[in-house]
């Protein structure tokens, strides 16, 4: 054998080695830009979900009930392709927040009128935001409300979908007294006594979930009006 013909094997075995060592580093990036591009178009979809759930929401439609043409049907078939259902891969949460001022803290505490102050150890939610209502359709385990969860009421519910809903309530009285009521952060300024309507959802991507590689295995969007 030649000197140049095992010059040629050796080069040849030495591009081999340099092209496997390549494919250790381009194949996860591969794979990654995959992943993140189609998290990211999934991230689009569902902002327009949320959207058009939360609109409605705005509006008074009643996502309580389940029966066949009722909102709850309505809201699966606006999100069909992310399989909102009781033991799905998403979840759709629609809360309804205030701004708590003085005369909600007169109303919840019974305070005679009129009241020049209010005594804040008795309202402990005076110029907080409040979570008058939160209620979820499909997986309620999936996620849950990046701006917290109010207490609930009842104690225990079934998850939308397979009978009564779960629904996270506040009452009146609430509005002065309950801290556990307030939201751990929002990203809107309201005036006392204004509310906000919000609508997020959670998909957990167990499609697009390959560990090490795609991050966290949720994709999160909302709209608040």
């Amino acid at each position: 054998m030649s000197i140049h013909t095992r010059s040629t094997k050796f080069r040849r075995g030495v591009a081999v080695i340099e092209f496997t060592f390549s494919l250790l580093f381009l194949v996860p990036l591969l794979l990654g830009i995959f992943i993140f591009g189609f998290k990211f178009i999934r991230s689009l979809e569902m902002t327009q979900v949320t959207r058009d759930l939360g609109a409605m929401y705005l509006r008074g439609v009643d996502f309580r009930g389940t029966g066949v043409g009722g909102a709850q049907q309505i809201a699966q078939t606006l999100a069909g392709e992310f399989n909102l259902s009781a033991n799905g891969s998403s979840v759709v949460i629609l809360s309804k927040v205030k701004l708590i001022g003085a005369a909600d803290c007169i109303a919840a505490n019974a305070l005679p009128t009129p009241v020049v102050t209010v005594n804040t150890s008795s309202c402990n939610n005076l110029g907080k935001i409040v979570f008058m209502e939160q209620l979820k359709v499909g997986n309620a385990s999936a996620g849950s409300s990046g701006f917290g969860t109010p207490p609930m009421q009842p104690a225990s519910c079934t998850p939308v979908g397979s009978g009564a809903p779960c629904v996270n309530t506040v009452t009146i009285f609430d509005q002065g007294r309950t801290t556990s009521a307030q939201t751990t952060s929002f990203a809107m300024v309201l005036k006392a006594g204004e509310f906000a309507y919000v609508a997020e959802m959670v998909n957990l991507t167990p499609d697009l979930n390959i560990p090490g590689l795609s991050g966290g295995p949720q994709v999160y969007a909302r709209a608040i009006f």
